[in-house]
């Protein structure tokens, strides 16, 4: 427990990404990340396997003068978070006609067993040549996340992505995702592999395609029926996100680490040279 004695420094940020930072309601402070990281270091100093040392070790050393760059690091992820948000709204910012798009595959969940060998490597080709094949012409960006559900002990992977509004491609893409494998994926329950919604707050809503945090997912029904027109509704099922439970949120850190910032971030026709982002 030596490391957690040790001194953390406070990673502060230009004066422009701090003064982003404040633009974005909720947006976590450097005080806040630091207590993170903290909390981070604690949940993988309880474990003894070489991976959950090796990381624990890699965050407890970051330094704003020599950042470790971890994709589990929450104070180097808070300013790639920044870095990112500010670039797709400079590439965004000439026109309204963007959409926020939710990408769930169901069909590739997963167990804690299977957790440890697996990759997102197959889905995010997959997904890439899928835009391809469905016609989209200009950038789609964002965060490739994963969440425990509880209801079914699986992991879920998903995509969240900001992409123009290419009708007609947007609808082919949402044919894909609505294949047979993905919409049966889960008995009794109805699945929604693919919303989206338009852009009213680009600056909350695009920081939100790089958070960098797993969820525990809960479901539940609403208590009473609703009342619509006097017909009754049925209760619709609702979920909450928890924190994961010590294991899992120590290997969900392991596992962010493995796969990295990169590979973390889905980009089509776009790339990242050093802090910018170029139109391909």
């Amino acid at each position: 427990m030596l490391i957690l004695n040790k001194r953390i420094p406070l990673a502060g940020l230009s004066p422009e990404l701090e003064m982003l930072a404040l633009s974005i309601p909720g947006f976590e402070t450097p005080e806040q990340a630091k207590k993170e990281r903290v909390f981070r270091i604690a949940s993988l100093s309880r474990y003894t396997g070489a991976c959950y040392k090796a990381l624990c070790e890699r965050l407890t050393e970051c330094h704003p003068k020599y950042p470790c760059n971890s994709a589990a690091c929450p104070e180097c992820h808070r300013r790639y978070r920044l870095q990112m948000t500010r670039e797709v709204l400079r590439l965004c910012n000439k026109t309204h006609k963007w959409r926020s798009v939710t990408l769930i595959f169901y069909q590739d969940a997963f167990t804690d067993a299977e957790a440890p060998i697996w990759s997102p490597d197959a889905l995010i080709a997959r997904l890439r040549r899928w835009l391809k094949e469905c016609g989209f012409k200009y950038m789609v960006i964002g965060g490739f996340e994963m969440d425990y559900h509880i209801g079914t002990g699986l992991w879920l992977p998903h995509f969240h992505l900001i992409t123009f509004n290419e009708e007609e491609a947007l609808n082919k893409l949402r044919n894909r995702m609505k294949n047979k494998r993905n919409m049966s994926a889960r008995k009794s329950v109805i699945s929604r592999p693919m919303f989206d919604t338009g852009i009213d707050n680009p600056e909350k809503q695009i920081s939100y395609l790089f958070k960098a945090i797993w969820w525990r997912v809960e479901s539940y029904k609403e208590n009473k029926p609703i009342l619509i027109n006097n017909k009754s509704i049925k209760p619709k099922r609702r979920t909450k996100k928890f924190r994961l439970c010590p294991k899992q949120h120590a290997h969900s850190l392991v596992m962010m680490d493995k796969q990295g910032i990169q590979t973390l971030t889905f980009m089509y026709k776009v790339r990242k040279y050093g802090d910018h982002l170029i139109l391909k």
